[in-house]
């Protein structure tokens, strides 16, 4: 026996992610995940606060941002887990978040050869989303 597959739509920025989709009656869930990051840090041009001996030096802006990546990604990981009985996905959302949650997507075996859509989108009220899970 298998699963009746169901479109699903997910509007995401790197601050919280919307996962909507329809159950066999036709009722529509949603599930709002708060990816816990915060503000994005926002850095200085050129300039310098690196400290060292003997002409090592410390950047602690890479640092930063690379356990912001690391976090945003284990962010995205969790998102793609909550998808499953997939017909079609629809990504939303306004910045690069919704690039990388594709490239997840497609990274995950379990969701392979499922068509995947991508749109940008500014922030939308859940009535909005609802009607676009619909459309």
């Amino acid at each position: 026996m298998t699963k009746t597959k169901f479109p699903w739509l997910v509007w995401i920025d790197h601050k919280k992610a919307i996962l909507l989709h329809t159950d066999a009656e036709g009722h529509v869930l949603t599930e709002e995940m708060p990816s816990h990051l915060g503000e994005r840090a926002r850095f200085h041009g050129e300039g310098s606060d690196k400290t060292g001996l003997f002409g090592q030096s410390i950047n602690r802006q890479q640092s930063d941002q690379g356990h912001e990546n690391h976090h945003f990604h284990a962010f995205l990981k969790t998102v793609v887990e909550k998808i499953r009985n997939v017909e079609s996905i629809r990504i939303l959302g306004p910045g690069d978040a919704r690039f990388e949650l594709q490239h997840a997507i497609e990274k995950e075996k379990t969701l392979q050869g499922i068509p995947v859509t991508n749109s940008a989108a500014d922030k939308m009220t859940m009535p909005m989303l609802k009607a676009a899970l619909l459309e």
